[in-house]
């Protein structure tokens, strides 16, 4: 058709991105209209072009006019010059209803004519995928045609996305900027995590994070960060200011709060999109706001339910983050079907293991033992109480007057809140009774350990081997008979030790208490420090060998190569997948000058000597031979059965590596990206193998929505303790009275004994805890430490963490490594990363170093300008 009959000219196919007007809508979507705009109104945008929707129907049509858009578009580029950005900018993208974040190509440091047809073939090709047209059809725009932005590519030294209002910022008073090395896109694909700066509306730099940034995109590809810049701020305050003062003009600009992608280079700082802050998800029902409120009326609904059906009783639901946050922060999918398929249920781990010992209870109730709250593990406290029936029923509803009064004692509610109200005289004969039997069940179960037990602990040879299968099929079998393995066995054994353990150090700690008061907290910390027999704790001691070359790098990877920084999470890589880990351990180690045997020796000599004390003081006071004789035979049995939980997680824990192992195998011969196969659970994988495309699905919609709870956690959106009465609270990041965001001292629960000053090194919840650049002077501040986290025990100087209690993992290792350790709600926000911090753990006290002085800082805590072993001395 030539252009005298009507052909369509060059202007229909390609528009410069600084004439659009509001008019061009239609032709050259959201995304690239709203580029124009604010190009036209002096906003520093990079220059650019559009191909109009019509020339991508054009393109896809074929023919003639395809030529016709080639040409043009070829034309368009050798004015423009230079590498580009190619993005898509679907007509209803970016719009008030549907950002479509993530659902179409994106295609950064495109150079030359060959590479920018072929980007548009890639972003064009992406809009026809079958998940988009899904999303489209799901947002009732099935029919949105597709045009496609071409910018110049900013050479960015760092980039990032900012907020004009917090999500859960309803007043509107706050700036979020978040940002990375290099290019924005891995921080936007949610791979990377930055650092944070929150800004008021006046520029006021109001508070910050500085993430541990290993790695950064750039145009050919991703590169280490190199050691210095990991730890250092990628944008100084100025350009953090003139960030957040661009988001509020365009705030300003187009009328609403604004989702803006920015970058800075040498010139300053750019802006690389800007849209409505709806923060849709490809899960297909709004943003983190509204996935909130998914989760209330869900909770709401699922708990009427369960009261109407009588499953449920008491006066108030209650549900803790105590235990349980520590085990598995925010799990995927697959981790958190496992965990709940192996312990709860009425065949679960825990109805066996506890009735083996004693406790009486309908197994029925723990079906609904545990639960996810915006992707946070909680555990339902009426039903927990209900499976501890020591030989008189649990008074549920006190305990839960009690927890509704003080939250705190949902933490660990064993120790701190079951049996401690007063009790008839049946009752307590009773519980007498019980204890008498607890006993008899733990000299048992140690003398059948060795020949019964532990042979029973690891995984059967065949079925190890049967993950490595090529058959599909018997992989999923595999993994089937791994659950059940698990279910029935190592699992059953761990329920019985820490039941044993916490029994024991309870009664220990209420003995304590009851005859010392007060300060029997810290004699209880120390008498339960430096125990033998645990694995993780001969972790530590076997990566000094190695340090020293007394041990090969096999033997350990043999023995720990299943680690991970949480081996319950499925979805993260173990320590055997990336020996380069080891190797950063080892370097940590010999920087520090720590001495993990000499400080275990020590740690038991301390050990010892309390062991010596409470024999004196229970002397002074009078104590009866009985009563002496069954405080220490109590002691005993916690000092044998708290390692040994450890050891028979390290042996359970084993066998999750191999579940991960068979999933990654299905996951690559279904051809799905990495780590979407652990969106299912895993009594899904037979049906992925008969209908992956449907299967494919599901795990991308929990895959959205984990992001979202990822975010959630980050932002502290769920409290610790979730009641019925106030689902409200789900949403709404609480700060203490008087020990907020702001505040230079708090108080915590203690751990570990001991005192130290040292700088605070946070880490928020989700984000990876990296294995290298520790100097020895650090307090590591995260959500939870589990196992794998511990070998940095014998490197950092101390620890702080929101969840956990006297018996945690965390908390025995702290102990045995010879740290101070505290938990504190809400310390990965409340405490800043670099900040000094004087840390005591005996009194649970955290202070900012300046407002320390004269207060904790006195001639016991550590100098933090002396050498780290001076440090240790004190301890």
């Amino acid at each position: 058709m030539s252009k005298e009959e009507g052909a369509p000219t060059a202007s229909a196919w390609i528009r410069d991105l600084a004439a659009l007007t509001p008019a061009d809508a239609r032709a050259v979507g959201n995304k690239a209209l709203r580029q124009g705009l604010l190009l036209a109104a002096g906003f520093p945008v990079s220059a650019g072009f559009c191909v109009t929707a019509a020339a991508v129907a054009a393109w896809r049509a074929g023919g003639p006019a395809r030529e016709d858009v080639r040409a043009a578009l070829l034309a368009a580029y050798r004015d423009l010059g230079g590498r580009v950005a190619v993005r898509s900018s679907a007509i209803e993208e970016d719009g008030e209803g549907a950002s479509y974040a993530g659902v179409y190509a994106t295609e950064l440091g495109v150079h030359g004519e060959a590479a920018l047809l072929a980007a548009l073939e890639r972003c064009i090709a992406s809009w026809a995928e079958p998940a988009a047209i899904e999303y489209r059809a799901r947002l009732g725009h099935a029919d949105a045609a597709l045009a496609v932005l071409v910018q110049r590519l900013v050479p960015a030294v760092a980039a990032g996305i900012a907020y004009t209002r917090a999500p859960l910022d309803p007043k509107r008073r706050e700036v979020h900027v978040d940002a990375v090395w290099g290019l924005a896109e891995p921080l936007a694909a949610g791979s990377h995590v930055g650092d944070s700066f929150v800004l008021s509306h006046a520029g006021r730099l109001l508070r910050k994070r500085i993430g541990h940034k290993r790695e950064a995109l750039a145009v050919d590809g991703t590169h280490a960060v190199r050691p210095q810049r990991a730890r250092a701020a990628c944008l100084t305050p100025a350009e953090a200011r003139e960030v957040a003062r661009l988001a509020l003009r365009a705030e300003a600009f187009f009328g609403g709060p604004q989702d803006v992608e920015f970058a800075v280079d040498l010139c300053g700082v750019w802006l690389l999109q800007a849209r409505p802050l709806v923060a849709a998800s490809t899960a297909g029902g709004g943003g983190l706001e509204q996935y909130l409120a998914r989760e209330r009326r869900r909770l709401g609904r699922k708990f009427t339910n369960l009261r109407r059906r009588g499953v449920l009783h008491g006066s108030e639901l209650v549900l803790s983050n105590g235990n349980v946050g520590e085990l598995l922060p925010t799990p995927t999918g697959m981790s958190f079907g496992l965990f709940r398929d192996i312990f709860a249920g009425r065949r679960g781990a825990i109805v066996t293991g506890r009735r083996r010992l004693g406790y009486r209870f309908d197994p029925r109730c723990v079906d609904h033992l545990y639960e996810l709250v915006a992707g946070q593990l909680c555990f339902n406290l009426e039903v927990d109480a209900a499976t501890f029936v020591d030989g008189a029923e649990p008074p549920v509803d006190d305990y839960l007057a009690r927890v509704a009064a003080d939250p705190s004692l949902a933490n660990y509610p064993e120790v701190r809140l079951y049996g401690r109200l007063p009790a008839d005289a049946p009752a307590a004969a009773a519980r007498a009774g019980f204890g008498r039997a607890m006993r008899a069940a733990a000299r048992d179960y140690l003398s059948r350990y060795e020949t019964q037990v532990e042979p029973r602990l690891g995984v059967p040879a065949a079925l190890a081997d049967a993950v490595t299968a090529g058959d599909p099929r018997r992989v999923v079998a595999a993994v089937s008979e791994l659950v059940r393995f698990l279910r029935t066995g190592p699992c059953v054994e761990f329920v019985i030790a820490a039941r044993l353990g916490f029994h024991f150090a309870t009664e220990v700690r209420h003995t304590l208490e009851a005859r010392f008061g007060t300060d029997s907290e810290a004699l209880c910390a120390r008498l339960l420090s430096g125990l033998s027999g645990s694995l993780i704790t001969r972790q530590a001691l076997w990566l000094e060998e190695v340090a020293e070359g007394r041990r090969s790098r096999a033997d350990y990877l043999a023995a720990y190569g299943h680690c991970a920084d949480n081996e319950l999470e499925l979805a993260e890589a173990r320590l055997a997948e990336d020996p380069g880990r080891l190797d950063e351990l080892l370097a940590n180690l010999r920087a520090s000058g720590r001495l993990p045997a000499a400080e275990f020796a020590h740690q038991q000599a301390v050990r010892r000597t309390a062991e010596a004390e409470l024999a004196r003081r229970l002397a002074a006071a009078g104590a009866d031979d009985a009563a002496r004789a069954a405080l220490f035979e109590a002691l005993a049995f916690a000092q044998h059965f708290l390692p040994l939980r450890e050891t028979i997680k390290h042996h359970y824990t084993v066998v999750h590596a191999l579940v991960r192992r068979a999933a990654l195998r299905l996951g690559a011969h279904l051809g799905w990206p990495d780590e979407l196969i652990f969106h299912l659970h895993s009594r899904e994988l037979p049906a992925a193998l008969r209908d992956p495309s449907a299967l494919r699905r599901r795990a991308e919609r929990r895959a959205a929505e984990h992001a979202l709870a990822r975010l959630a956690a980050r932002l502290h959106c769920v409290p610790a303790v979730v009641f019925g009465s106030r689902l409200d609270a789900i949403g709404v990041p609480t700060t203490r009275a008087g020990d907020g965001e702001g505040a230079s001292a708090w108080s915590g629960t203690p751990l570990s004994p001991g005192k130290v000053c040292g700088v605070a090194r946070v880490f928020a919840p989700g984000e990876p805890v990296p294995t290298e650049g520790w100097r020895g002077d650090e307090i590591l501040v995260l959500r939870a430490a589990n196992l794998g986290v511990t070998p940095l025990f014998r490197i950092v100087a101390g620890l702080v963490v929101e969840v956990g209690g006297l018996l945690a993992h965390s908390a025995c290792q702290a102990r045995e490594a010879g740290i101070p350790a505290v938990a504190l709600p809400d310390a990965t926000r409340l405490i800043a990363g670099g900040e000094r911090v004087v840390l005591d753990g005996a009194s649970g006290r955290i202070a900012l170093l300046e407002s320390a002085l004269g207060d904790l800082a006195d001639e016991s805590v550590h100098n933090p300008a002396a050498p780290l072993a001076t440090h240790l001395a004190t301890v």
